[in-house]
Parts: C-alpha cells; sequence; structure tokens
C-alpha cells in the first residue's frame, strides 16, 4: 500500500539551512514526503494547488502569514471534493506569524508530528474579498486571518521596507506610530448584515477572522476561526498617543472600552470610500484599491489546530 502524501511549502528566503533534511528525518518513515522552495508567493499558490491535485493528505506552509495567504489560496482554488481530502497545516518561520496564534500552533517540526499524529484537524472558517476596483475591475481573493482598509495597508508596506536585523514586532510598532503621526482618518461607509450604513472618518476597519495582527497585537479578542462570523472593529481617530495607551491590552487581546473603537460581529460586511478608494489589505498582503465586499466562508478549510 502506497504512503500517504505530506507536501510541504518553504518560503525560499525564510528556510533554515537544514530544514528539508529534517523534515524528511521526522516523516519519511510515515509519508511520501513532497517539499517545494518557493521563488515568490505566486509560486507558493501554484504548488498548493498542484499538490491538492496530486492526492497529499497534509499541506504544510512554513514561512510567514503572507506564504500561508498564498497556499490557502492555492487550495481554494481546487474543487472542493478535493479540497475535502487535504488538512492545512503551518510552520511559523515569516514575520508576523499572527495566523499560526490562533491555530495554536507556535513551536516547530516536532510540534507539527504531534499534531498530526494526534489527527488534530478541524475545519476552519475563511473571509472571502470581492474587491470591486475603480476601473469596474474584480478580484476575488481568500484571507485566512484579518483583512483591513485604510491605515493598515500603509503600515504593511512600512513593514515589508524594514532593514533585514530589525526585528517582525519591533517593525510593527515603529510602523504603526510613525504612520500614526501623519495619517488621518478616511471617510468610509461600513455596512454589516445588510443594515443601516455606518459613516464615518475612520483610522482603520478590520475584518477578523483570526484575532491577532501586527505581530502579535489582539485587535479582535472576540474572534473565532469556527463560528461562522467576523468581528469588525471600527477605529476612529485614534493617535500615536493612544496606541501607545492601548498597548497593553493588544498585547493581551483584550477589549478597548474607548469611544474611538467600536466591536462588530457579521458574516458579510460592505465596505466604500466616500471621496476616494481605500487601499485594502489581508493577510498583510495589498489587495488594491476601491468598494469591498467581505463574506464568511464557514468551514472552508480543514486545518491543523490546537485552539481556537
Amino acid at each position: 500500500m502506497a504512503q500517504p502524501k505530506i507536501a510541504f511549502i518553504l518560503h525560499g528566503k525564510r528556510c533554515p539551512r537544514g530544514m528539508p533534511d529534517d523534515l524528511l528525518k521526522v516523516f519519511a518513515n510515515d509519508f511520501q514526503v513532497d517539499i517545494h522552495i518557493t521563488t515568490s508567493s505566486v509560486s507558493a499558490e501554484e504548488v498548493a494547488f498542484q499538490a491538492v491535485r496530486d492526492g497529499c493528505v497534509y499541506l504544510i506552509a512554513a514561512g510567514g502569514d503572507g506564504t500561508i495567504h498564498e497556499v490557502v489560496n492555492g487550495v481554494m482554488r481546487c474543487p472542493a471534493e478535493s479540497r475535502g481530502h487535504v488538512a492545512v497545516g503551518a510552520l511559523p518561520l515569516g514575520s508576523g506569524n499572527d495566523f499560526v496564534r490562533s491555530i495554536g500552533m507556535t513551536g516547530g517540526i516536532r510540534e507539527l508530528r504531534a499534531m498530526i499524529r494526534d489527527e488534530a484537524v478541524r475545519a476552519i472558517d475563511l473571509g472571502l474579498a470581492v474587491v470591486t476596483e475603480p476601473d469596474g475591475g474584480e478580484k476575488r481573493v481568500y484571507f485566512d486571518n484579518i483583512a483591513s482598509l485604510g491605515i493598515g495597508s500603509a503600515i504593511v508596506e512600512k513593514v515589508n521596507r524594514r532593514p533585514s536585523w530589525l526585528s517582525a514586532s519591533a517593525a510593527f510598532h515603529g510602523a504603526i506610530l510613525s504612520t500614526l503621526v501623519t495619517w488621518r482618518p478616511q471617510r468610509m461607509r461600513v455596512r454589516v448584515d445588510g443594515g443601516e450604513w455606518i459613516d464615518g472618518a475612520f483610522q482603520a476597519v478590520c475584518i477578523a477572522n483570526g484575532r491577532f495582527f501586527g505581530s502579535g497585537l489582539g485587535v479582535a479578542p472576540d474572534a473565532r476561526l469556527d463560528d461562522g462570523r467576523f468581528e469588525v472593529v471600527l477605529i476612529r481617530d485614534a493617535g500615536a498617543r493612544d496606541f501607545v495607551r492601548f498597548l497593553p491590552q493588544l498585547k493581551k487581546s483584550q477589549r478597548i472600552a474607548s469611544p474611538k473603537i467600536e466591536y462588530l460581529s457579521g458574516g458579510l460586511v460592505e465596505v466604500a470610500g466616500v471621496g476616494g478608494a481605500p487601499s485594502i489589505e489581508a493577510d498583510g498582503e495589498h489587495l488594491g484599491r476601491g468598494a469591498v465586499r467581505f463574506s464568511v466562508v464557514p468551514a472552508a478549510l480543514r486545518c491543523l489546530v490546537r485552539q481556537t
């Protein structure tokens, strides 16, 4: 009887020397092991798509939030029947590593092997962002963690330009503070589950499937990966001083009692700019500008999960 297949997609720039050999040592006795080292985010999506088509039963993204994001989008391109036979897991090697905090995977290869041994597979929700761009074009992207409009995209761009010697946490906190100094709230309209439109000048609008972003900041304390709903966080005119004041609660993933922050919940979120198209990011990847609809896709992905 043929061994089941396990496929690893390793971030080409972040893969530690010797990791492919370590993976073979741990998994080769029980699995047919396929190891792919990416050259770009596009290659991660394409490899994930092909790995599912080739019949792997476990597909492991070894990298950061961006690698997981691309792997998820590759998997979701496959027919539902094919997706039903594969479980996606993660080995955190990236800069932010926020999604893995929600699935309880903060260790390494041995912890991953234990999760597979324990068959710790659960169905989790995904978000689907449908962006209508100013020229009328449409873009559809799945996200596993958090999407945001407003200041989030500017912060992501700064973090991605950070020097290699600067840690992810320091880069995120520094980017947040420096951006808050000059950023001005943007006029947007937000509607949840077809209710009334909420108009305002927002620093950020966050649509959360997972709880953490910005390298461990618990911006959405009540978000759960398997409840069929987003936690929607509206942030109005919060400056650098507010961020410093709120930081202890963000690090503990606690709700913040402030008139500048509002928490909502729903399965469909529509956001449009007023007087200009807002910038949109998801899982730290820039999606463009335009009006956008976010919808929950319940139990869309089988995932190796310790907790939700």
